[in-house]
Formats: structure tokens, C-alpha cells, sequence
């Protein structure tokens, strides 16, 4: 077994966990997974249902932190429901994509530098996994924990949901009761932040095997001319494993098209909201939780778009710098055929409209600062 099959297998439970949450694909999965899972999305509709409640009840509705956080609580939670419906339909596609990484895992190759090159990107890939796991349930873990406090220490923003059928009245101890609240509220955050990164980061793994796989291709093309040599069958490699890899960003697109195009949707209100209500509660650390969380709702789809866009062009130009006159006549009309194929554009896009990249979530940064001056300037 190769060291990063190894390495595959050891992470292969959370990945498990991460795609069966995507899917909802429980009946294939562990009864721990099932239960955690069944878990979180109880608790998101209840809260969701909460929330709706809350902004239904309320008497004079006004845009005050109080309601600007309820508006992005329910923002979040459609979210939450949106992703694993896609994922619901588009399971086949998943099952599909996470078999190709799977091969590639599999792979064994009998030349030693081919087998560094497909070991060097592949653990790689995983070690970024590994990290952008444990950092992203850490920071959103922190960020709930620290959004919630604030509400508790502050008053006037009072509570974003309400429980029916209780009433306060009901209750002897007021401080209590009104603790229990504000505990509970803690937890329903929580409860949505570490759901919502959880499907975050199975995207996340399906983008970063991707890249791995163009990072391969890149560099088994840049020793082409030198196996070329040595091995005849090396170009078939080439275009067996080109071939793969359009597959897979097709599919991945198709996965993710109609999830990207939301997140950019939500990062740009959340965005909108935090720097406006930043005109009126400078100082406090809630609005700046807010804008770095919606923030990072799209960041790192944009950053992993931007690369797989990056690394496409690099291709080409890797492709360009072959000694294709070397090759026999059959080999050169294969050559014209990957070529052509590789001038195409492959990236990832929000609604097949919008491009997933660093530019787009700029252009929404624009947006956000541009609304947020212009509000600024006609308060004065």
C-alpha cells in the first residue's frame, strides 16, 4: 500500500462523515455519523423555526442589531438546508467524484520520480484538509461562543428567537429563566456555525483533490520530453490522465454551482449589513464577527476557483513548451486534440453565470463599501 493510500485511509472516516452530511446519504452511513447528523439538522429547523417567530412577533419591526442578526440567522439557516438539498440531488455526481479520488489514491506508479510527484501533491492535499478542518470548526466554534456573550452582555440586542408556548410568567426565578435563554441561544449558534463549516469543508475536500490532480498532470507534463524517451506509453498517461481531470472539474462544477452562487449571495448581505450597521456600533466586536464570517462564507470558493482557474491556464502553457515535433504522426493529432481541449476555459462558476474567483469576491467587497459609504455619507 502506498504512503498516501495510507494517509487516505486514516482521514477516509471524517471525509466519510463530511460527504454522507452532504448527501444525506445516512442509510450507507456509520450510527454515530447518522446520529450527529440527524442531530445538528433537528436543531437547525428548530432554531429556524424559532427565529421565524421571533421576527414574526415582533411589534415595531426596526433595523437595529437585533434584527439584522435574526435576518442573517435565517440567511444561514436556508443556507444549511439549501446545500444538503443540492447535495440530495446531486449524490450521484458525489459518488461519482469521490470514486476518481479514490483511484487516484490508488494509483501505483512503477517509475520512482512519477511515484514522488503523484506522493508529493497528494499528501499535500490532505495535510491542507486536515487543516483547514480543524481551523475552520475552531473559528467558527470561537466566533459563536463570542456572538452569543456579546448578546448576553448586552442588553438592549436582546434575543433572536423565541420559544412558543412558554411563558416567562410561568417561571419564579426571572434571572434564571432569562439565563437559560441566552445559554440556549449560545447553543443554537453553535449548533449552526459547526454544521454549516461542516459542509463548508467537504467542499472544500473535493476542490483541493482537484487541484492535486492538475498539480500531478502539470508536473508529469513538464518531464514529457524527457520519459517520452524512455517510455512510448508516457503520453498515452498524459491524455488518459487529462481526460480525468476535465471529468472531474465538470463534475465538481456541477456540484457546486448552485451552492457558490448563494454563498456569494450571502456573503454579499452579510457583508452589506455589517459594514452598514458599523456607521452605528463602531465598537462593537459582534459587527466585526459578522462581516468575517460572511466574509469567509465565499473567501475560500473564491481563493480555490481563482487556483483551479490559474492552474487550467498553466497547462496550456506547460503543453506548449513540449518537443511535440518529436512525436510520431498518431501521437501529434492526439497531441492537437489535449491542446485544443486545454485552451478551453475550466473554472468554477456560481449559477454556470458567474465566474468563482478572487475578482468576483472583490467586486462584492466594492459593493459592500460602496452601499456602506454612500449610507454613511447621507446620514451626516
Amino acid at each position: 500500500m502506498t504512503p498516501q493510500m495510507e494517509q487516505f485511509l486514516k482521514a477516509k472516516p471524517r471525509i466519510d462523515f463530511l460527504m454522507i452530511h452532504l448527501t444525506l446519504n445516512v442509510a450507507s452511513g456509520h450510527s454515530k455519523n447518522r446520529f450527529i447528523i440527524f442531530f445538528l439538522a433537528f436543531f437547525n429547523i428548530l432554531f429556524f423555526f424559532f427565529v421565524i417567530l421571533h421576527l414574526m412577533h415582533l411589534n415595531n419591526f426596526e433595523l437595529n442589531f437585533n434584527s439584522l442578526n435574526t435576518i442573517l440567522t435565517i440567511g444561514a439557516s436556508i443556507g444549511y438546508g439549501f446545500k444538503i438539498i443540492v447535495g440530495l440531488f446531486k449524490r450521484q455526481k458525489f459518488g461519482r467524484l469521490l470514486q476518481n479520488i479514490s483511484k487516484i489514491y490508488e494509483e501505483q506508479e512503477e517509475d520512482e520520480e512519477l511515484g514522488r510527484i503523484l506522493e508529493k501533491h497528494l499528501m499535500n492535499s490532505l495535510k491542507i484538509f486536515k487543516f483547514c478542518d480543524r481551523c475552520g470548526i475552531r473559528i467558527f466554534f470561537i466566533a459563536s461562543i463570542l456572538c452569543s456573550s456579546y448578546f448576553r452582555l448586552n442588553a438592549d440586542y436582546g434575543l433572536t428567537y423565541e420559544l412558543p408556548f412558554i411563558a416567562s410568567d410561568n417561571f419564579k426565578d426571572k434571572f434564571l429563566w432569562k439565563e437559560f435563554l441566552y445559554i440556549l441561544q449560545g447553543f443554537f449558534y453553535i449548533n449552526l456555525a459547526i454544521a454549516t463549516i461542516s459542509l463548508d469543508i467537504g467542499i472544500v475536500f473535493l476542490c483541493l483533490k482537484v487541484i492535486a490532480e492538475m498539480n500531478i498532470l502539470s508536473d508529469y507534463m513538464k518531464v514529457l520530453n524527457e520519459k517520452i524517451k524512455t517510455d512510448p506509453k508516457f503520453f498515452g498517461k498524459i491524455i488518459k490522465r487529462h481526460c480525468s481531470l476535465i471529468e472531474n472539474v465538470n463534475l465538481l462544477n456541477n456540484i457546486i454551482s448552485k451552492i457558490s452562487f448563494y454563498h456569494l449571495i450571502l456573503a454579499c448581505f452579510a457583508l452589506l449589513f455589517g459594514m452598514t450597521f458599523l456607521i452605528t456600533y463602531a465598537t462593537g466586536i459582534a459587527n466585526y464577527i459578522i462581516i468575517v464570517c460572511g466574509g469567509s462564507l465565499s473567501l475560500p470558493m473564491c481563493i480555490l476557483g481563482e487556483i483551479i482557474r490559474n492552474k487550467t491556464d498553466d497547462i496550456s502553457d506547460i503543453l506548449y513548451l513540449t518537443n511535440w515535433y518529436e512525436l510520431s504522426v498518431k501521437e501529434q493529432k492526439m497531441f492537437l486534440i489535449i491542446l485544443g481541449m486545454a485552451q478551453r476555459e475550466y473554472g468554477l462558476k456560481a449559477g454556470g453565470m458567474y465566474d468563482v474567483n478572487l475578482y468576483t469576491f472583490v467586486q462584492i467587497l466594492k459593493i459592500a463599501f460602496s452601499y456602506s459609504a454612500l449610507l454613511y455619507s447621507l446620514s451626516q
